[in-house]
């Protein structure tokens, strides 16, 4: 497998077409990585990360690249392009440390496909070797690459203040569950916090009548933050729950044989996934507001924004739009509604509507996770719900955690791209300002009054 540094192409109809038989392709290869040489598989899982570092999905790609490096820490061209990724993501940061830190971690991927524990599958690789060099030179000559290893200080954050804290970020942290740049290097305390903002906002005064307040769409980020954060404490309560809830004594159930699961901690991890899966749709409500797509707000959805309404061409506002996160955000919202790809290049992601979907309106049926769930009157077809093992459902619950997060990140990086290309095109306009500040911790609570 012929595997290269990945393109920098940027998003037109012929890109997209071009990606997709790209994922197309690779798909029948990722369903059965598992069972070929290691050597093999990380390949296959190297291609499928530049894959999806082309259409936009940087921080998916970086799972991805290490993922690949889980199974062989040096192989090189993981290595590589895990570095390319790092410094793009990197550039869309507007927080300085942060963007330092990724730059750093750049620059060390790009070092290490020359060092001495450098595996290479191949003989053909010298020319994509040097180019990661030269990478990596140019990201020392922007960068004071000494300084920022010395401040990074991955190893310092909050703990937390009681066993049961520590253990909930820990488990954040190693399922990069936190809305922190940071995570996406790995679980590193530093990054155990949801520092995740919108970008500065530019706005006329007279587009809005309320000119003295924030415009609103930071307020509503706000609360998609709060309900991910919830959410996924919920999640980790209900995985993690080991004792009988005193709200499940005496609520009379059936006993259906089939080793049911019924309890707070089940309805937990149920509601984790519901609040999760709907924020997708939310971040699409914030792509209609944002970029004034003139959408009917009560019908949109992750699946409907990007598309003429009743049509399968994207809208004009997207054709020839040069924005990487707003595209990766596109080809999230493929891997989980387009047929030819949420069957091939997700097969994680494949049952994740049909899940969402028996939550909100059939029935879900959770048998214990030991227990192989028996099929609802002889076939498990959706006809009358969906069967799942409670180990299964849980696994699900996490993958859509993390869909959920990529989401709130791409949006915001794509406001920070629009952002920033309006600063560029009104180089000279006068701008006022309004401070925002962070909402205390203590305002986090109900007045008892």
């Amino acid at each position: 497998m012929d595997i290269q540094p990945r393109a920098s192409e940027h998003g037109s109809r012929r890109h997209h077409t071009h990606a997709e038989i790209g994922l197309a392709r690779l798909a029948p290869l990722l369903a059965s990585a598992k069972s070929g040489g290691i050597t093999r598989r990380c390949q296959i899982l190297t291609n499928h990360a530049n894959l999806l570092s082309t259409v936009g999905r940087t921080i998916d790609a970086v799972a991805a690249w290490d993922a690949a490096l889980e199974i062989i820490p040096g192989f090189a061209i993981a290595r590589g392009n895990r570095g390319l990724g790092l410094r793009d993501y990197a550039g869309m940061l507007d927080d300085n440390r942060e963007r330092a830190i990724l730059a750093l971690h750049a620059f060390d991927s790009f070092s290490s496909t020359i060092a001495e524990d450098a595996a290479f599958e191949s003989s053909n690789l010298q020319g994509a070797i040097a180019y990661f060099a030269g990478q990596a030179a140019k990201l020392a000559g922007a960068v004071n690459i000494d300084a920022v290893r010395a401040m990074q200080n991955l190893d310092h954050g909050d703990e937390g203040w009681s066993k049961s804290e520590r253990a909930y970020r820990r488990w954040c942290l190693e399922h990069r569950l936190f809305l922190c740049a940071l995570n996406d290097l790995g679980p590193h305390l530093a990054a155990a916090n949801d520092d995740l903002m919108l970008p500065p906002l530019a706005e006329k005064l007279n587009d809005r009548l309320d000119g003295h307040l924030p415009p609103p769409i930071i307020g509503f980020f706000n609360q998609m933050k709060q309900e991910y954060a919830s959410a996924r404490f919920m999640l980790f309560e209900g995985i993690s729950s080991t004792q009988i809830h005193f709200s499940d004594r005496g609520v009379a159930l059936t006993d259906t044989l089939d080793y049911p699961l019924y309890s707070l901690a089940s309805e937990r991890i149920r509601t984790a996934f519901r609040i999760a899966y709907s924020l997708l749709d939310k971040v699409a409500f914030l792509v209609n507001r944002y970029w004034d797509l003139g959408k009917d707000p009560d019908r949109i959805s992750f699946k409907n924004v990007w598309m003429v309404e009743k049509k399968t061409r994207l809208l004009p506002q997207f054709e020839k739009l040069d924005n990487p996160p707003l595209r990766g955000l596109f080809w999230l919202s493929k891997e989980l509604f387009d047929d030819q790809l949420k069957q091939t290049t997700a097969a994680d992601a494949r049952e994740l509507h049909g899940i969402r979907n028996a939550l909100e309106h059939t029935y879900l049926r959770v048998s214990d996770g030991w227990a192989k769930p028996f099929e609802i009157n002889g076939e498990n077809d959706g006809r009358f719900g969906i069967a799942i093992g409670s180990d299964e459902l849980e696994a699900k619950a996490i993958r859509v955690m993390r869909m959920a997060r990529s989401a709130l990140f791409y949006v915001s990086l794509a406001i920070g791209v629009a952002e920033q290309r309006k600063r560029f095109a009104n180089p000279g306009q006068l701008i006022g300002s309004m401070p925002l500040y962070r909402l205390d911790d203590k305002r986090k609570r109900r007045d008892p009054c």
